[in-house]
């Protein structure tokens, strides 16, 4: 398996795991950091041990970090702590936000919250690169501005904002700014000391850390004051209460530390690893690369890309030995494409079909090589199977070691790695009966051809663009027609393809389609034969 989603989370690096082990031990340190007694004092000095290594990634004063659970409950507790602090929500007090279209879901989940207790939100469209200037903020700043909340670095597309000058203009105007900074903190040089940030969000497991452990940086001077969104023992200056996870906070405080210190090595490597992707992938026809292409406004560690032509579940599917994210999944008839993505100006296809490919510590050359490869094949076969795509060969992947991981069914994943009887008659060949179902606005189309000899179907082929499930049923159905006499073919209904098939509720609109095509080219048939 090559790992190449390190923006969803990272491996404990050994260093990490290592600082943590006395704290998970049956006999180890397992004192309550709150307690008064030898056991708690020593888990207190690791806490704040910890603290002050967190701090010195971001030039932070380790008085300014109040331990959380992650990024998420950083962001909840920066925007609703700040708002409530100033007394919202209060009839007749004005709030106002301004965020972006492109921020994690966590912060426009939370947003969308304060929207229905009487908040104005604006949420800014970044420009054709991803990037929310400054220029656009302070446009949207009004006088019941209460807070500026974006990230530092988009999540999937690695687009930059201009943070370092955004922060003293809004300092200067007396706007407080929040930053979720989970994947800038070891990528981009942090240092709160001269930058006026007045609230900034981590998470460990993005940094090779633990999961479950993040923090919020709280600036003191001047003070940023929050409500605590957590009620209880007072912990964290009264800002979060809560037992501490000793373990947790240890490793996060250790991740830290070995970011700095890999900091600049980490930076090389990453940036070589994903221009080396980029140089490689740019040979495939069309592809689009979504966010900054180059330069301090491109994160050294994310590559987003667009693949017109293909679907992105189906080329996910043709993955299964590369761990990437897809820009969306085909779990339901609407199944929705990345909002970021469309946020850009893509549109529902293109958005679509879209992987984010990230980079690590652990990634080599070689695993570049080697998913360069094999993306370039199946871009290639998957638009050789579509009915718009080429009419280059279609070559099936080879069989690999990951097997099925993405829980299709035995039969769907025979089907749709081996594609029997896909292909195109000449269109110059005799006695071929051709018809479709399904529209590309609905990601899935089916094409069916039959060569006929009189009234039975001496052979039939398929091509299909969709998710597995799809071209699964494109094969199944052109095998099961071939012999059949043509008034034979109304015989196949959906509800028989998903009981042979194992086609589950969110995908029975992939068996219809299948019982769609062989009616449409019946419909051709007796339409030809009139």
């Amino acid at each position: 398996m090559i790992y190449l989603d390190f923006a969803a989370t990272t491996p404990i690096a050994s260093e990490v795991f290592e600082a943590m082990l006395p704290y998970l031990k049956p006999d180890g340190l397992h004192g309550n950091p709150a307690s008064t007694h030898g056991p708690g004092f020593a888990a207190r000095a690791a806490v704040e041990q910890a603290r002050a290594q967190v701090a010195a990634l971001i030039g932070a004063e380790p008085a300014e970090i109040i331990w959380t659970s992650g990024a998420t409950e950083s962001n909840n507790l920066a925007i609703k702590g700040a708002l409530e602090f100033r007394g919202f929500p209060k009839a007749g007090r004005a709030v106002h936000i301004v965020t972006s279209r492109t921020e994690h879901k966590c912060v426009l989940d939370t947003c969308r919250h304060l929207e229905t207790l009487g908040a104005r939100v604006t949420y800014l469209k970044p420009d054709e690169h991803g990037v929310v200037t400054p220029e656009a903020v302070l446009a949207a700043i009004t006088p019941d501005t209460a807070l500026v909340s974006l990230m530092w670095v988009n999540n999937e597309i690695g687009a930059v904002n201009d943070i370092e000058r955004l922060a003293p203009l809004l300092r200067a105007r007396g706007v407080m700014l929040h930053v979720d900074a989970a994947q800038a903190a070891g990528k981009l040089a942090i240092d709160l000391r001269t930058l006026p940030v007045d609230l900034l969000s981590l998470s460990a497991h993005k940094l090779y850390g633990p999961k479950g452990v993040g923090a919020l940086y709280v600036r003191r001077k001047p003070r940023a004051r929050l409500s605590p969104q957590m009620h209880g023992g007072g912990h964290e200056q009264g800002m979060r209460s809560g037992t501490l996870a000793t373990h947790q906070v240890v490793g996060f405080g250790a991740a830290c530390t070995l970011a700095a210190e890999r900091f600049d090595a980490d930076i090389a490597h990453f940036s070589a690893l994903r221009d080396a992707l980029w140089t490689r992938l740019q040979s495939i026809p069309g592809v689009l690369r979504n966010g900054p292409t180059e330069g301090e406004r491109a994160a050294p560690h994310l590559l987003n890309l667009s693949f017109p032509g293909v679907e992105g579940e189906a080329l996910r599917a043709s993955l299964p030995g590369i761990a990437v994210s897809s820009g969306s999944a085909c779990s339901s008839a609407t199944a929705e494409p990345s909002y970021v993505l469309r946020a850009l100006g893509r549109d529902d296809e293109t958005a679509n079909a879209s992987l984010r490919f990230s980079f690590g510590r652990m990634t080599t050359p070689a695993d570049i090589e080697q998913a360069a490869d094999t993306v370039i094949a199946q871009v290639a076969r998957l638009r050789a199977l579509s009915p718009f795509g080429s009419e280059a060969p279609i070559a099936n992947p080879p069989e690999e070691a990951a097997g099925n991981p993405y829980g299709y069914g035995p039969e769907i994943w025979r089907l749709f790695r081996k594609t029997p009887n896909a292909g195109r008659f000449l269109e110059s060949a005799p006695d071929v009966i051709r018809a479709e179902a399904g529209t590309p606005a609905a990601r899935s189309v089916l094409r069916l051809a039959l060569r006929l000899d009189g009234d039975r179907v001496a052979e039939a082929r398929f091509l299909a663009y969709g998710c597995p499930t799809t071209i699964a049923v494109g094969a199944y159905v052109a095998g099961w027609a071939q012999g059949k006499a043509m008034a034979e073919l109304v015989a196949l209904t959906a509800p028989a393809l998903r009981s042979v098939l194992e086609i589950p509720e969110d995908r029975a609109h992939c068996a219809l389609l299948g019982e769609d095509a062989l009616r449409a080219v019946f419909a051709r048939h007796k339409e030809e034969m009139a």
